[in-house]
């Protein structure tokens, strides 16, 4: 039998408290929201939320001086960024593990910015504007570990494998 939604969300939210995971709501203006939706068409990636744990963890990297770098060249932060609410947007939810929370209070001690939006509203313009090909670094996902099977389980799943094959040949 399906689950209902009222057990797929109380499902949901044991998975998300085991993890330590927070649901943040970043307040961005449609602009902010347009230019993140093409850096995820650029890379591929359907999911904002990965798209800015990628971003943040990958714009981090820069270190302290390489942030403010790579956004002072491009904007100023202005008091009105910091300040008030973004008129008619629509905040950008994504549930976050203590690591990214980490990384986005770093950006923003970086920056400047008053809050997590406001940190936001600078890195994503500034991304967008680098262009395509230097911005899909921003939002590729780290290299996957590379696992071997050891021997003997290689074994028993081959011996398992040939059980089976010989099972299904019996009963047909």
């Amino acid at each position: 039998m399906a689950m209902t939604d009222q057990q797929r969300s109380a499902k949901a939210a044991l998975k998300r408290a085991a993890l330590s995971e927070e649901e943040l709501r970043l307040r961005v203006p449609p602009s902010t929201r347009h230019a993140l939706a093409e850096l995820m068409e650029w890379a591929g990636i359907t999911e904002q939320g990965e798209a800015l744990t990628l971003m943040i963890h990958h714009v981090q990297d820069l270190g302290p001086e390489g942030v403010v770098r790579f956004i002072g060249s491009r904007h100023k932060i202005e008091n009105s960024q910091n300040v008030a609410r973004i008129a008619d947007s629509a905040p950008i939810r994504f549930g976050a593990r203590p690591g990214t929370l980490a990384a986005l209070d770093d950006l923003v001690k970086w920056t400047g910015a008053h809050d997590q939006s406001a940190a936001m509203r600078l890195i994503i313009p500034a991304l967008h504007e680098v262009g395509r090909e230097q911005a899909i670094c921003f939002l590729k996902p780290p290299p996957r570990q590379k696992y071997e099977v050891p021997e003997p389980m290689a074994r028993k799943l081959e011996l398992a494998y040939r059980r089976e094959a010989l099972r299904i040949c019996r009963d047909e």
